[in-house]
């Protein structure tokens, strides 16, 4: 039986990469259950070289499989320039990973994502990353039994065998951490914040979203210079950056984004979270535009239950001073005042003790675990 492999080409083509998704869960109960579709509309920029600002410094190909005439699988390899030149190495990535439970088609993906990037160089690839380390990343290989939290990714277990067999390991292991607002002791979490703000002589505010450019320009300054030594890490440019900010701007809610500030007004911290809105775009089949899809997304949006906290940043010089402990009990505060009774923080570095202790002070269970994958070309 042939395997033919061809690379995406046009819109049209990269539509239909998109869509082979449905072919893999909407077949198999299970995994129809609990996943949610990705928005076709957002896939389409993020895999549109002339629109997604990433593609300023990386690379995108984009590959279906195809069994005996049928599309049986699609991936996507990416050469990130500038990752590379941050980390001085020459790793390439692969991501949008999916794949009918066949090892040999699985064989023929990587096989053809390990040829393009070996065509440019690089000696090692990494997934799965969609398309970058500040997009989604990592296949899950605990927590099959609920839905994935938006922008966090879902697959079916058999996946991981088929990686793993063809050659791959593991990279590096995540965690997201499962928060019950209910049992929290916010109390306990509300005495601990008041006496860090005392002690370090910090206050605390809401995002101004009518100041919103400037505010998004503070998150990023932070949020470079805070995780810049972490693994995989590639600073975010100005265009990278405000695409994605310009992008979650209408799901924002203030009272989910932080700043902590000193004596000065200078920010030394920021946490940003937001409502789960794959609860509602679980309901409308990639498509919250349509018509009928937005009718079902505003419907089930009522009834969203669970924050994610996103990403969370300290400078430097104020970590390990409890500043973290300040975002997170006014988070949990509001968020057990005002419907929302769990969050998810995601996701975290297995190796990362310092994110797992403060999950573990506010009452959070590691619930999902997932993987990035490595292997030498």
């Amino acid at each position: 039986m042939a395997i033919e492999i061809r690379q995406v080409q046009n819109k049209k083509e990269r539509k239909e990469f998109i869509r082979f998704a449905w072919q893999i869960y909407r077949k198999d109960s299970e995994l129809n259950r609990y996943w949610v579709p990705p928005v076709i509309g957002d896939y389409m920029k993020t895999l549109d070289k002339d629109e997604f600002p990433l593609y300023d410094h990386a690379d995108l190909a984009m590959f279906t499989a195809w069994k005996d005439g049928i599309m049986s699988g699609t991936i996507a390899a990416i050469e990130n320039r500038r990752h590379n030149e941050v980390h001085e190495d020459r790793v390439g990535f692969w991501g949008f990973f999916e794949c009918v439970n066949d090892q040999k088609v699985a064989d023929a993906l990587f096989g053809a994502a390990a040829g393009w990037l070996g065509n440019k160089g690089l000696t090692a690839m990494r997934g799965p990353v969609s398309p970058s380390m500040n997009d989604q990343c990592g296949m899950l290989v605990k927590g099959y039994d609920s839905s994935p939290v938006f922008l966090m990714l879902y697959n079916p277990p058999y996946y991981n065998d088929l990686v793993r067999n063809s050659g791959h390991h593991i990279g590096q292991e995540l965690l997201a951490w499962y928060i019950d607002q209910k049992i929290i002791d916010i109390s306990r979490l509300r005495r601990i914040a008041n006496h860090v703000m005392q002690r370090e002589g910090l206050s605390i505010r809401i995002m101004n979203m009518k100041d919103f450019d400037n505010e998004i320009e503070r998150i990023r300054d932070i949020y470079n210079k805070a995780w810049e030594k972490n693994w995989g890490f590639v600073p975010m440019t100005r265009k990278e950056f405000d695409f994605l900010a310009k992008s979650l701007k209408p799901l924002a809610n203030p009272h989910y984004i932080y700043f902590v500030e000193d004596r000065n007004k200078r920010t030394v911290g920021f946490s940003l979270s937001l409502p789960d809105i794959n609860q509602a775009l679980k309901h409308v089949n990639g498509n919250p535009f349509s018509p009928v899809g937005l009718v079902k997304y505003l419907w089930y949006s009522r009834n969203i239950s669970l924050v994610r906290t996103i990403t969370m940043g300290v400078l430097p010089e104020y970590r390990n001073k409890g500043v973290d402990s300040i975002m997170n009990a006014y988070i949990a505060d509001y968020g057990g005042k005002h419907g929302l009774f769990a969050s998810e923080m995601s996701w975290v570095l297995k190796a990362n003790e310092a994110m797992s202790k403060l999950a573990k002070v506010i009452g959070g269970v590691p619930y999902k675990e997932y993987v990035i994958y490595e292997k030498d070309i």
